[in-house]
């Protein structure tokens, strides 16, 4: 097996920024178009470029740095014996659940370079998942654990199993103000994702797992709030009721040209728009657009076409990521 490490010039505790500097120098100096394309310079950058494209690539190299780890012999082209993948720990923090349940999967192994959890797929060696179960009916789940190692040509498995404690319950209305990812297993069993991990690139020792949280959508739609979704029509209407006030009290105020109408208007107009602006991002999350798309309407003339144009686009039908469609389509 390759030492790409020695090819760069490198100790096995080579940082990025070293990885980095010794190809930079070291494709600069051997590089063919600088030694009159010589086959000898071809090849030996070849390595170089080799090892870089390995070492350079965090998942890559630790996939690299977990074999060569269990290999004593570096020798180039010799097939590596007696390395089998090992799991050393595939658990769950339950052993039942009922519908919307959080599962906590953990797992370890050795000697592996490439592992698939099924329903999930591909994963790291070493780390955590943790998801939600929905819409899931049938009387257990089964998740399986595949570890491989590419040059003993073997495969181990092993299966964790949850039981389920509602079998019998209908889920199928359940989660619909929650969207989030579905995956399907091979048995057509449906799990939904809440949130997932972000795993350890390490493949030996315990991997330190930080999580990002995927943010679960709000969904309830009111008028003195943003979150939900709102269709043409019921915006059209709330920005007229808004809308109506403020012409209402303008033309009293011109009338009778008192100065305390006229402060009366400025607080009544400020409150009218931010609440018409309010209703305006909940129409934007009804076409899958950020409400900070809305910061566009500060833009004279762009605001004003951008306005029109959410307001004539049709709605994204279907549940999108701020909640269900107000069409009730699917």
């Amino acid at each position: 097996m390759t030492n790409h490490y020695e090819t760069l010039g490198l100790k096995s505790t080579a940082s990025q920024k070293e990885i980095e500097d010794a190809y930079q120098k070291l494709s600069k100096k051997f590089h063919p178009e600088n030694n009159d394309a010589d086959d000898y310079f071809s090849d030996l950058f070849r390595n170089i470029k080799e090892a870089y494209d390995v070492l350079s690539d965090k998942n890559n190299k630790a996939k690299y740095d977990n074999l060569t780890q269990t290999i004593k012999s570096e020798s180039v082209g010799e097939k590596p014996k007696n390395i089998d993948p090992e799991i050393l720990m595939f658990e769950s923090n339950k052993h039942s659940f009922i519908e919307g349940d959080t599962i906590e999967l953990k797992w370890k192994t050795r000697n592996t370079d490439k592992i698939i959890i099924k329903p999930f797929g591909e994963l790291e060696p070493n780390g955590k998942k943790v998801f939600k179960l929905k819409n899931f009916n049938k009387p257990e789940l089964n998740i399986t654990l595949n570890a491989s190692n590419s040059f003993s040509d073997k495969i181990i498995s092993r299966t964790v199993i949850l039981k389920n404690e509602v079998a019998e319950v209908d889920f199928s209305e359940f989660g619909k103000d929650e969207p989030v990812e579905e995956y399907v297993a091979e048995d057509n069993q449906q799990l939904q994702i809440e949130n997932e991990p972000v795993h350890s690139n390490s493949f030996a020792g315990t991997a330190a797992v930080e999580y990002e949280e995927s943010p679960v959508a709000k969904t309830e739609e009111s008028f003195f709030s943003t979150n939900g979704r709102l269709r043409r029509s019921t915006y059209i209407g709330r920005a007229i009721l808004l809308s109506l006030p403020i012409l209402l009290l303008s033309f009293m105020a011109e009338s009778t040209n008192d100065d305390s109408l006229y402060a009366i208007l400025g607080i009544l107009t400020i409150i009218c728009v931010v609440l018409i602006f309010m209703q305006f991002i909940k129409r934007l999350h009804d076409v899958n657009l950020s409400g900070w798309w809305g910061l566009l309407n500060l833009i004279p003339y762009i605001g004003g076409l951008f306005g029109l144009i959410v307001i004539f686009i049709d709605s994204n039908r279907g549940t999108n990521q701020y909640g269900p469609d107000p069409k009730n389509r699917n």
